[in-house]
């Protein structure tokens, strides 16, 4: 028994084989009948629609015999897929290929085969419609034509059942996408090549109060909020042209007016030629997220009381100004404000009143020194300042004599007079040391050198 050979493209066979999704598939009528009429067309005995898998012929319909399936060793229709046209064994006990066949030596004693190969579009051999005898004979001309053209039809209701196949899955998957677009928490954008509306979902309606109705044929001009310049969009316009996508934070407008951040990712689908087709937008409004993170900024970043930035936020600035100083080669200062006699405020008054006094601290120093400068509560009753980019220490020194005057002047405090002073240490980036440690260090010095010689003054420069 000769094994009939591999076709040579038959991984690329089998895999569209397995597009067409039929192997032990139910039995169906329009097939039957084909493979009946076959039968009775060439007056044989057995007619079968065989497809030859990997190590099976398989058949979707047969007449004559009770089987399913065999080994495709043995399958005569292994050999009919590798012609392009019908294959005819007239005495299988006389071929070279099929004489000591078990389907020849043994049932169905198979004497006369003739099959047409299934022929996909694209060249591609699925299996065969054969028509089987157990005597040896031949096919008139007609009755051969009559089977091709059968095999035609068989092909043809192959592609047909693989269409509506195709075509139920495409619009199970648009009924999918249009579950999704309607029941998404992010909004929807469809614009067109012009970037004019086509369609959004009901959750931009939700998110920006327009309906389709309200903004079919306009541009999302209609949201923005104008806190984004000509060149924020100019970039995202380049990048969408260039690359296809943009994602990013930007603030839009609502249709009443109000104002909210949003999440926005945008993509550019294209048509064959490469030319623009839509644009695809999803957004989700991130105001609230980007408040609480805000806040969650601001409370680690700036003191509670006095809302002036805290000993961390003091510590990132002064190693940024220290940076910018060292490449502009400008002179920075630093100070070390303790107030005078505040514990007595509070041991005498209570904390209320306290707070009350760093507060209006915090007020004047915010005054005094310029929009440049960092004023910092470090804790309790002691404050910083960096002044950054000063030619001299007497720009310095005109700040220092500044807070000295202010902080000397009575405060009144819902109807309490209170009197205070400070004691201010100074020290100079970089006459009086190279980094932020020592820097600190010096001005701290510099401050405890004040108290001990009387308070209410400043040391660190003459």
């Amino acid at each position: 028994m000769k094994i009939a050979p591999l076709p040579q493209d038959e991984q690329k066979r089998l895999a569209k084989l397995r597009e067409y999704n039929i192997l032990d598939s139910e039995p169906d009528a329009v097939f039957d009948n084909m493979v009946q009429l076959a039968s009775y067309i060439c007056q044989t005995p057995i007619a079968a629609i065989s497809l030859i898998d990997v190590d099976r012929q398989w058949f979707k319909s047969i007449v004559g015999i009770n089987a399913k399936e065999t080994p495709r060793d043995v399958a005569f229709c292994a050999h009919a897929i590798l012609q392009d046209d019908a294959f005819v064994v007239p005495d299988a006990l006389k071929d070279e290929r099929f004489f000591d066949n078990p389907l020849v030596t043994e049932g169905p004693e198979i004497r006369f085969y003739a099959g047409v190969p299934l022929i996909t579009s694209d060249g591609h051999h699925l299996g065969t419609l054969c028509v089987i005898d157990t005597v040896a004979r031949e096919l008139q001309p007609q009755q051969l034509d009559a089977v091709k053209t059968l095999a035609d039809s068989v092909m043809a209701h192959l592609d047909l059942s693989l269409s509506h196949e195709e075509i139920r899955k495409y619009v199970d998957e648009l009924q999918l996408s249009a579950t999704i677009f309607d029941s998404a928490n992010e909004a929807i954008v469809v614009t067109d090549a012009y970037n004019q509306f086509v369609t959004v979902n009901p959750a931009f309606t939700t998110l920006t109060g327009y309906s389709l109705d309200e903004v079919i044929g306009q541009t999302p001009r209609i949201l923005k909020s104008g806190k984004q310049n000509a060149a924020f969009y100019q970039q995202m316009w380049h990048q969408l042209n260039t690359l296809g996508f943009w994602d990013g934070e930007l603030w839009n407008k609502r249709k009443n007016g109000e104002e909210y951040a949003e999440w926005l990712s945008i993509k550019v689908v294209y048509n064959e030629d490469g030319s623009k087709k839509i644009h695809v937008a999803l957004f989700s409004d991130v105001t609230e997220k980007k408040q609480a993170d805000e806040i969650i900024w601001k409370q680690a970043n700036y003191d509670i009381l006095t809302q002036l930035p805290n000993r961390q936020l003091f510590a990132d600035r002064l190693e940024h100004e220290i940076k910018m100083s060292h490449r502009t080669n400008l002179s920075l200062a630093l100070l070390f404000i303790d107030l005078d006699f505040f514990k007595s405020v509070n041991d005498t008054m209570g904390h209320d009143v306290g707070d009350l006094l760093l507060v209006a601290v915090a007020k004047r120093l915010s005054a005094v020194v310029r929009e440049s400068d960092t004023v910092a509560r470090m804790g309790g009753d002691e404050f910083t300042a960096i002044l950054p980019q000063i030619n001299s220490v007497n720009d310095a020194k005109r700040v220092v004599v500044a807070i000295v005057e202010t902080l000397s002047r009575p405060f009144d405090l819902n109807g309490e007079i209170i009197t205070i002073s400070a004691s201010i240490g100074i020290s100079i980036y970089p006459q009086d040391a190279q980094d932020s440690k020592e820097l600190m260090t010096k001005a701290d010095k510099a401050m405890y050198h004040v108290k001990q010689q009387g308070r209410n003054g400043f040391f660190g420069i003459a």
